[in-house]
């Protein structure tokens, strides 16, 4: 196997080995970045519905209740309602993105909290320190990423629906009835606000920087492999098969090569077919002086 097939087949190894590596790092560096983004966009959802809820329990209820309700109920008048909404709206801009509010004890009993959202409520329930939860959720291709944070009861005029039936507006019990969302306390997580993505396109967007980051290292590993191997049988394996050569002809008892060919060489390679030449003279001289000297004395 000649030199150059042997180095480019370690370069190759060495590729190879160094490629996986990286990719596994650049994979798990573009996931974590792109996780981040995704926090962040979810951050910033969290905070515009929480925005919307305190604007309509400050704003909207309060100009509602002056026109009055005792004819009809008004969602709009519902912080989980408006945020909601609003935030549904703020979804066509951004489709991946799905904004939820859940609670135990919802008065609509379409926010009512699935079996692990309850999960998330009760942990954030049992450590009033934990103010954040996020993880994933699902199996495969399912498997969304999740931003979560509590709602606290923490203004009072929320009481006024949800105390007790008795006390809540009449058009809104007559809506949605007399057994949900109620018996609420000041300063009681009711709910979370839930904020979900696919982790797929997170993924995928991780995996496109991977193809970038591989296909970049390949380009240069190809071209830096091409003109190392081009300089290594320049100066190194062509001198080499020049040398060897030369000390095959020697020891056939040949002639040596051309001086024409020989001075090609140069450097360390000049020098060594220099010593292999003077060798096969010192060892010429040595066999002649023995066989006189065997010759001298009879043999």
């Amino acid at each position: 196997m000649r030199i150059e097939l042997r180095f480019g087949v370690i370069l190759a190894f060495c590729f190879v080995l160094g490629v996986m590596v990286a990719g596994y790092i650049s994979y798990t560096l573009e996931f974590r970045q792109a996780k981040e983004e995704v926090t962040e966009k979810a951050h910033v959802l969290l905070t515009t519905a929480l925005s919307v809820r305190a604007y309509t329990v400050d704003e909207v209820a309060s100009l509602v209740g002056e026109l009055g309700t005792e004819k009809e109920f008004h969602p709009q008048m519902v912080p989980s309602y408006a945020a909601q909404t609003t935030m549904k709206r703020l979804q066509k801009e951004f489709p991946e993105y799905n904004y939820r509010e859940s609670s135990l004890n919802p008065t609509n009993v379409a926010d009512r909290a699935s079996d692990w959202e309850v999960g998330l409520i009760r942990a954030f329930r049992q450590d009033d320190a934990v103010t954040e939860l996020s993880g994933e959720v699902g199996n495969g291709s399912n498997t969304r990423f999740y931003v979560s944070r509590p709602i606290r009861l923490t203004n009072p005029a929320c009481l006024e629906c949800h105390t007790t039936p008795d006390v809540a507006p009449k058009t809104m019990v007559a809506k949605y009835g007399a057994g949900n969302g109620f018996n609420w306390a000041l300063g009681d997580i009711v709910g979370i606000q839930l904020v979900e993505v696919p982790v797929l396109p997170t993924r995928q967007k991780a995996f496109n920087g991977v193809l970038i980051t591989v296909g970049s290292l390949t380009c240069v590993f190809v071209l830096t492999a091409a003109i190392f191997l081009m300089l290594l049988r320049r100066y190194v394996t062509n001198p080499l098969g020049t040398i060897t050569r030369s000390a095959q002809s020697l020891s056939l008892d040949r002639a040596p090569l051309a001086p024409d060919r020989a001075s090609q060489l140069d450097g360390q390679f000049r020098v060594l077919e220099q010593a292999v030449t003077r060798l096969k003279t010192s060892l010429d001289q040595a066999t002649r002086l023995f066989l006189e000297k065997d010759i001298g004395n009879g043999g």
